[in-house]
């Protein structure tokens, strides 16, 4: 699975208080939204004094994103900015072969 750092971002202060109303229910449930076949939630970090927050995720693909971020993005307007990332083992292999590459 792929990892992937997401940055979200609520566009207004309504939207924040309803999804955050919403997400005490969630957790409260058991956040079973967090480990779905294809997707495992690792950490999910919060700024409330400015709307945004990070999210660290493994996900198998896109479409798995998409059904894990696609409802708070309809429900409240919740902006998100998806990136695949690299572990440090991962960082450094493909460094290591980039510079085996460039005869560094």
């Amino acid at each position: 699975m792929q990892l992937y750092n997401v940055t979200w971002q609520f566009p207004e202060i309504e939207g924040q208080k309803a999804a955050y109303a919403k997400l005490i229910e969630y957790m409260a449930s058991g956040a079973e939204g967090d480990h779905i076949d294809g997707f495992e939630l690792i950490s999910r970090t919060h700024c409330p004094q400015t709307g945004s927050g990070v999210v660290i995720c493994k996900a198998e693909s896109s479409m798995v994103l998409f059904k894990h971020f696609a409802p708070w993005r309809a429900m409240f307007g919740v902006e998100f900015d998806m990136q695949p990332a690299f572990t440090d083992e991962e960082a450094c292999a493909c460094h290591k072969e980039l510079f085996e590459m460039m005869g560094d």
